[in-house]
């Protein structure tokens, strides 16, 4: 829970005081590393030889709408039945979070996760865009067709923050099924969530426009796919009934939503329990 934490300290450093109100900008909430940083695949390929599993591995560089260069990589497992394209949460570089790769990729499925622009690899624009964040997101998914057999299902999979990203693909594209895993549904109740008593200390938060935009549940009610939302038991950052709520919320006639025992709001995917409900939600594809 330490990367949320110190994800929303930015916040409360950065937030310009008016009044009684908060106004909370993307830059203020949307974290950036200070530097770039080469991209390490060091510990990947580490657990795949500790497990004595073949995968291949590719670092990618796809280019932004905006000229930007997004890095990170395409990971071929054997005998794959989905391609997941994979939307991180906050503070979470593809260098740093290996073994969310391997452990994905042993379903079997191919992985494409690109570190987002002023994250980890990728370049940094001069000024901080949620929208193009967005249009990079559709940039990723659209990449898949080069990076593996196109023929597969392909899976959209958000994670924390990741999750708005993966639901506005889902909006935009045709993908064969949706995973929401530790969702949100709108940014002023996340920020009250990870800093209890935040918001009773102002009258109001003011958003951003971009950073308002970002709401799961009005996507939901026009999404007709494959759903499955995913939350830790002792998650109190987006606990479960905010993904209960959206599973209620989704126009899906196939949804499902599994509560991984005992975990935190960064430790759903660790969960061997969490991989069986993933191999369930995906056995549609290999029927």
């Amino acid at each position: 829970m330490m990367i949320v934490k110190n994800a929303i300290i930015t916040v409360v450093a950065s937030v310009s005081l008016l009044g009684c109100a908060i106004n909370v900008s993307p830059s203020a909430f949307f974290y950036q590393d200070s530097q770039q940083k080469p991209l390490d695949t060091t510990k990947l390929h580490a657990a795949i030889q500790k497990d004595k599993t073949s995968a291949g591995i590719t670092r990618v560089e796809v280019k932004s709408e905006d000229g930007l260069t997004l890095r990170g990589v395409a990971v071929s497992y054997p005998d794959p039945i989905v391609n997941i394209v994979f939307f991180a949460d906050n503070r979470m570089p593809v260098s740093e979070n290996n073994s969310i790769i391997h452990r994905l990729g042993q379903l079997p499925a191919n992985i494409l996760w690109l570190d987002y622009q002023g994250v980890g690899a990728s370049d940094k624009a001069k000024n901080l865009s949620i929208n193009a964040i967005k249009q990079d997101a559709l940039t990723q998914f659209d990449y898949v067709e080069n990076a593996f057999d196109a023929s597969l299902p392909t899976i959209v999979h958000g994670r924390g923050i990741g999750s708005y990203f993966a639901s506005y693909v889902a909006a935009n594209r045709n993908i064969d099924a949706l995973v929401l895993d530790g969702a949100f549904n709108n940014i002023s109740d996340l920020i009250a969530n990870m800093v209890p008593g935040f918001s009773n200390s102002f009258t109001n938060m003011k958003l951003h426009d971009e950073v308002h935009s970002m709401q799961i549940a009005p996507i939901l009610r026009h999404y007709e796919g494959p759903l499955w939302l995913l939350v830790g038991e002792q998650d109190k950052i987006t606990p479960y009934p905010i993904s209960q709520q959206l599973l209620e919320d989704a126009s899906s006639s196939e949804k499902y939503i599994s509560v991984i025992p005992g975990a935190t709001h960064n430790a759903t995917l660790k969960s061997d329990y969490a991989i069986e409900q993933y191999n369930q939600f995906l056995a549609r594809f290999t029927q």
